[in-house]
C-alpha cells in the first residue's frame, strides 16, 4: 500500500539535497551565435548547390562534465549554432544555395554542381580550473547525380585559460602570481563552445578549394571588389599598419600583451606617422584567415594569406597598406646576490640580468611580399635592495627601450618609402 508520509519524507529530503548542492544540476547552453559577427572574406563560386540536413543532424545532445571540485555539467546541442554558421558559410562560397527536403530531391535537379549533407561527429572537451576548451568535429559528404563524390571531416578548437596568476602591469616589475579556484559558468562554457563552431566554419571556409574532387566541378571563384582606398597613403597620411603577434592566444599571455601594449604607446607618445590596428580588430574583418586553426603559424604562411585574392581585397577596403608580424620576449636569470632576512628587516641585495629582444617582419599588403626586417635588442639588470624594514626592487625598463627602437625604425622606413614612391611619380608625370 503507497504510504504517503513516506513519499512526503522523500520529497522533502530531496528538496534539502538540492538546496546544499549534493544533487549537481545540468545545465543547457543556448549556443545562440550572432550571425552578422563575421563577413567572410572569401572568394564565390559561379554555381549552385543544394544541402540537406539529415534529420539525425539535429539529435546531437553532448554532456560535458567538469573536472574540478565543482563536478558541474553542462548540456549542449550545437545543431542550430551550427546550421546558422554553415548557411552563412555557403552563402558567401557559392553563387546559390538550395536547401532540401530530402536527399533525393537533390539527386532530381540537374542544375546543382553536387548536394552537401553535413553532420556532427563529436564535441570533446576538456574543463578544469586551469583551462576551458572545447571542440567540434563535422563530416560532409558530396553527391553528384545520385553518387558518393568526396568525403571531408572539418574539426575546430577553441580554449580560454582560467587566470591562475596575477602579474604586474608595468614592464621590468617584479610578478606576483596568485593561485585562483573557480567554478566554471555556463556563459563561459558556451561562449567557448559557440568559439569553436565558428573556427571550425572557418576551416571550412579556407581549406574548401583544396578539395580536388569538388574542384573538379566547380568555375573559377571570383572576387566581389568593392571600392578599395589607395595602398599608398598621401603625403600627410599615417601608414596604416596591421600588427600581428606570432601567437594565436597573444592576449592570454601578459608578457605578449604587455609588449604590444608598449610599442602601441611608443607610437602614440612620439606622435609616430603610423595607425596601427590591432590584431582583435583585424581577426574579425579577415574572417576565416585568422582564426584559431588558420592562423598563420610563421611568415610563408601569412604571406599565402595577403596573396588570397579575396583576403587582399578586405585588406584593401580596410585601407591597411602593411601587415607587421612582430614576436617578443625578455629572458630573465635568476635573482643572485648577498640577500638575508633577519628579525630586524631585510638586508643586502639581489640582481637579475635580462635581455629584451622585439622582432618584426613587414609585409605589403599590395603584394604580400616581405618588405623588409627589424630586429631590437636591451640589456639591462633589475636589483632588489634590502633596506631594513622592506626589499626595494629596482626594474631597468628594457623592454620600454626596445618598444621604442623598432617602432621608430619602422617609422623611419616606411617614411623614406613614401618619399620614394612621391618621386617615382613625380617623375613618371613629368615624362
Amino acid at each position: 500500500m503507497l504510504d504517503l508520509r513516506n513519499l512526503a519524507s522523500l520529497a522533502i529530503v530531496f528538496f534539502l539535497l538540492v538546496q546544499t548542492g549534493c544533487t549537481p544540476a545540468v545545465q543547457t547552453t543556448p549556443m545562440t551565435i550572432d550571425k552578422v559577427r563575421y563577413d567572410p572574406a572569401v572568394a564565390r563560386f559561379p554555381a549552385s548547390v543544394g544541402v540537406y540536413f539529415p534529420d539525425d543532424f539535429f539529435d546531437n545532445n553532448f554532456y560535458h562534465t567538469t573536472a574540478d571540485d565543482y563536478q558541474r555539467t553542462f548540456h549542449n546541442n550545437p545543431a542550430d549554432a551550427t546550421r546558422q554558421a554553415l548557411e552563412l558559410a555557403f552563402s558567401k562560397t557559392f553563387a546559390g544555395v538550395r536547401y532540401l527536403d530530402t536527399l533525393q530531391q537533390g539527386f532530381d535537379e540537374d542544375d546543382l554542381a553536387f548536394v552537401i549533407v553535413p553532420n556532427i561527429v563529436a564535441m570533446p572537451s576538456h574543463l578544469d580550473q586551469q583551462i576551458i576548451a572545447v571542440g567540434v568535429v563535422y563530416q560532409f559528404e558530396f553527391f553528384v547525380e545520385g553518387k558518393h563524390l568526396h568525403s571531408w571531416q572539418v574539426a575546430g578548437l577553441d580554449f580560454v585559460k582560467q587566470p591562475v596568476g596575477k602579474s604586474s602591469p608595468g614592464p621590468g616589475n617584479f610578478a606576483n602570481e596568485l593561485d585562483l579556484t573557480r567554478s566554471i559558468s555556463a556563459e563561459q562554457f558556451d561562449a567557448v563552445a559557440k568559439g569553436a563552431v565558428w573556427d571550425a566554419t572557418s576551416v571550412l571556409l579556407a581549406k574548401f578549394d583544396q578539395q580536388l574532387p569538388l574542384m573538379a566541378r566547380l568555375p573559377g571563384a571570383a572576387v566581389v571588389e568593392k571600392a578599395a582606398r589607395e595602398l599608398s597613403p598621401d603625403a600627410g597620411e599615417p601608414v596604416t599598419l596591421a600588427m600581428l603577434g606570432s601567437d594565436y592566444d597573444q592576449d592570454q599571455k601578459p608578457a605578449k600583451k604587455r609588449l604590444e601594449r608598449c610599442m602601441l604607446e611608443e607610437i602614440e607618445d612620439n606622435e609616430l606617422s603610423l595607425k596601427p590596428m590591432l590584431l582583435g580588430d583585424l581577426r574579425n574583418q579577415l574572417y576565416p584567415w585568422l582564426s584559431r586553426s588558420n592562423y598563420p603559424k610563421g611568415l610563408h604562411e601569412l604571406e599565402s594569406i595577403v596573396r588570397e585574392p579575396a583576403a587582399r581585397e578586405r585588406l584593401r577596403e580596410l585601407g591597411v597598406h602593411y601587415l607587421l608580424l612582430w614576436d617578443g620576449e625578455t629572458i630573465r636569470t635568476p635573482f643572485t646576490g648577498p640577500f638575508y632576512v633577519t628579525t630586524f628587516g631585510t638586508i643586502g641585495y639581489e640582481s637579475s640580468d635580462k635581455t629584451s629582444t622585439i622582432r618584426a617582419d613587414l609585409l605589403a599588403v599590395e603584394d604580400g611580399s616581405v618588405v623588409t626586417s627589424f630586429e631590437s635588442s636591451r640589456e639591462g639588470t633589475d636589483t632588489l635592495l634590502g633596506l631594513v624594514l622592506l626589499p626595494v626592487p629596482i626594474p631597468e625598463d628594457t623592454e620600454g627601450a626596445v618598444c621604442e627602437e623598432i617602432t621608430r625604425q619602422i617609422d623611419g622606413f616606411l617614411q623614406t618609402v613614401h618619399v620614394a614612391n612621391q618621386i617615382t611619380a613625380e617623375n613618371q608625370v613629368q615624362e
